[in-house]
């Protein structure tokens, strides 16, 4: 089957398909397959087609699939060909930064009152053992910081409130 997926890259077409217990996924512009073969313990193993193991957990959360692998999170989403200049925007999910599963703050990174870029690093947090920088989705001031350093956190909890910056 063919997919279309957008992640922080970019939109990608992907040809997947089943081969015994495995997926193969060729990624548009990119030589050969990605093997992809549930480990067992939640977990897939990746090889990819340079020979490289990973582990990568999935997690689904509305209508994306949040790939976490080598300390990164990939989010995977079909674009929608009706919205599709909504989702490039950025600002679909609104400015405030909110957790994308249940995890605990290990670092603030920023302050109420400072201005941020989109794509700054607001949060450091923790889950499924890996530590994972959360990014300001847009350009704004920093409204109020609604956790602390240590506090756990449900998927979906507000972190930080972001505001658009002053008018000039």
């Amino acid at each position: 089957m063919q997919l279309k997926f957008r992640d922080e890259s970019g939109e990608h077409a992907l040809n997947v398909s089943r081969r015994e217990e495995a997926w193969l996924v060729a990624t548009d512009g990119v030589p050969g397959a990605t093997v992809v073969t549930a480990a067992g313990d939640g977990a897939w193993l990746v090889a990819g087609p340079d020979g490289a193991r990973r582990r990568a957990w999935v997690v689904r959360h509305r209508d994306e699939r949040l790939v976490f692998c080598e300390g990164r999170v990939h989010r995977l989403r079909r674009p929608d060909p009706v919205h599709a200049d909504e989702a490039t925007g950025g600002g679909a999910d609104g400015p405030d930064l909110h957790a994308r599963m249940p995890g605990k703050v290990v670092r603030l990174l920023v302050a109420a009152g400072q201005s941020v870029v989109a794509g700054q690093p607001l949060v450091i947090m923790e889950s499924m053992k890996m530590e994972t920088e959360l990014a300001a989705p847009v350009a704004g001031v920093v409204d109020r910081i609604a956790v602390v350093e240590g506090q756990v956190v449900a998927q979906g909890d507000l972190l930080v409130a972001v505001s658009p910056p002053p008018a000039d």
